[in-house]
């Protein structure tokens, strides 16, 4: 009996659940998990996928920003179709995409959207240019006022 109350108890903790996906193997996990979490808790995953800002340098390379931008769009809406593709369909899950700096829109979708879980990776860009720019993980860590789960990446 404790037990279904306890699970009772889950469910209701966590019923919109945001998932940072970026097409890294850590991303791919943390969606693993959290399907299971969705499941087990009768939750919505929203899967949230930002392309990267255009840099100055673009248009000092002779590069078009605008095609630039598509580009980078497509390149997100591709990780979104994938990632969505991996949801069962007793899941129910949206998707989000954005442009800018992957902390500061995934930390406005999860302060506007009222979620309850924030699930992501503990690695996406890779170790250099965490140790030079700060990780995504830890700056959702220090701003965040949703509770965050950080998967690790497989050994």
């Amino acid at each position: 009996m404790a037990a279904s109350r306890g699970r009772s108890t889950l469910r209701a903790m966590f019923l919109n659940i945001l998932v940072a996906i970026d097409g890294s193997a850590s991303s791919g996990r943390a969606l693993e998990h959290a399907i299971d979490l969705a499941r087990a808790m009768n939750s919505k995953l929203t899967l949230i996928t930002v392309a990267p800002p255009l840099s100055h340098y673009v248009t000092l390379a002779g590069v078009n920003p605008e095609t630039m931008q598509e580009e980078l769009d497509k390149w997100a809406d591709g990780i979104l179709r994938k990632a969505g593709a991996t949801v069962p369909d007793d899941v129910v899950a949206h998707r989000v995409q954005r442009s800018g700096h992957a902390e500061q829109e995934i930390l406005e979708e999860a302060e506007r959207g009222q979620y309850d879980l924030v699930v992501l990776g503990s690695r996406g860009r890779g170790r250099a240019q965490e140790g030079l720019l700060g990780s995504v993980n830890g700056y959702l860590h220090f701003h965040a006022r949703v509770p965050l789960l950080s998967i690790p990446t497989e050994k």
